[in-house]
């Protein structure tokens, strides 16, 4: 009896679970199986600590709520919710892939078409939500899962916001995840589109870089900078980002909302324009890379100081590095065609050259024999200049 009992598969309604894959903070996850259509799905079970705590309760309907309402190929679907007795469940779509917290200890750092990829799809299954008034509010490498096929699906709305709705959470809680909230979420201040712009900002920043761009220092801690400071331009870090996607990122994080893109589509529209030079076929390209991609360590020294930063412009083939080369080299080219055509030949100028540096080293850095030499001239000048009295006069005074 024991043995037929260790056998059995335990069930959640009328699901067959096979494994527990995670536990969160609030819940536990399971990998089972739909008896009937073979079909395998995630679980989501509410941990019975908080079975009777309202808010949380709340929080875990209205992820089911909001994500059935969501029919996007970008965001993960739930099938199913129900209560079973004290316990509280989601079924939502299994997606067989690695998010992209993983991704990134992997490789530190992704292509710049890579990134640029995921981030469209990004755009594209919050586009959709926002248009339904929904506010992720917890947008960062973890809730964005990329599959084994190249589909990316953007993970747990667990904490969404309803735009329109004001009783679904109060002013003043501050909720998500601190590296990629947005200063109005840190303040505790009501969410708009505009929020989860701000944290698509900094995940670009990060997939392109490796590195987030507010991070615990001291100089101070992560809120204190998502609020006042400013990030450090990704295009000094990461020198094959193209300087549009800098653009992007930084009018992704500005302090102020309304300065900020006000619309997904926007950032969507140019991110189309550079995806044009490579496949359309975005879900290959990404299946492609994750199948080809190997751990690798982040490049030492990083950032790349300006002998790598030189070299890795070169080598990622960034247009602007071989614009800026050949112009250079031809305006050389030319005034050395134009000084040979006029007899001032090569020791001439090096002979020219050279005084010319010896000038002007002389000028700002004069040697301190020269400076004895300039300051006694200085002290007999003014000798010179000073008025001896006449003996007569001084005889004329006395008297």
């Amino acid at each position: 009896m024991d043995q037929k009992s260790s056998k059995r598969k335990k069930k959640i309604g009328k699901y067959v679970v096979q494994r527990q894959i995670a536990k969160g903070s609030a819940a536990n996850i399971y990998l089972a199986k739909q008896d009937f259509l073979g079909r395998q799905l995630i679980i989501k079970e509410l941990l019975p600590l908080y079975s009777s705590n309202e808010k949380i309760i709340s929080r875990f309907q209205r992820e089911a709520k909001v994500v059935s309402q969501l029919s996007h190929d970008a965001i993960v679907h739930v099938y199913d919710y129900w209560v079973q007795g004290h316990s509280y469940y989601i079924a939502m779509e299994y997606v067989q892939g690695q998010n992209l917290h993983e991704i990134l200890s992997l490789v530190h750092h992704l292509p710049v078409h890579i990134a640029a990829i995921i981030i469209y799809q990004i755009c594209r299954g919050l586009h959709h939500a926002h248009a339904y008034g929904v506010v992720h509010r917890d947008l960062k490498p973890a809730n964005i899962i990329v599959s084994n096929t190249g589909q990316v699906r953007i993970l747990d709305f667990g904490i969404a916001h309803f735009q329109y709705d004001e009783n679904l959470t109060s002013l003043g809680a501050v909720l998500g995840t601190y590296h990629y909230m947005s200063p109005e979420q840190a303040l505790g201040k009501k969410v708009t589109p505009a929020s989860d712009i701000f944290s698509l900002g900094i995940l670009f920043y990060e997939l392109l870089t490796g590195l987030k761009p507010f991070a615990k220092d001291e100089k101070g801690d992560i809120l204190e900078k998502i609020v006042h400071k400013k990030s450090r331009s990704p295009g000094k870090i990461n020198p094959a980002i193209p300087f549009r996607f800098g653009r992007i990122i930084r009018k992704c994080l500005r302090k102020k909302a309304r300065r900020r893109f006000q619309d997904l589509g926007q950032v969507k529209n140019q991110l189309e324009k550079f995806l044009k030079r490579y496949s359309l076929d975005h879900q290959l390209t990404l299946k492609n890379y994750l199948e080809s991609m190997t751990p690798q360590k982040a490049r030492d020294p990083w950032p790349p100081k300006f002998g790598y930063r030189f070299g890795y412009r070169i080598t990622h083939f960034r247009m602007r590095t071989y614009v800026v080369f050949i112009l250079s080299l031809s305006a050389v080219g030319f005034v050395e065609y134009r000084l040979l055509s006029r007899g001032y030949g090569l020791p001439r100028q090096y002979h020219s050259i050279r005084n010319l540096s010896l000038a002007a080293w002389d000028r700002f850095f004069p040697s301190q024999s020269e400076l004895t030499v300039e300051s006694t001239e200085i002290i007999h000048a003014e000798m010179d200049t000073t008025e001896t009295p006449d003996p007569g006069e001084e005889i004329v005074q006395q008297e």
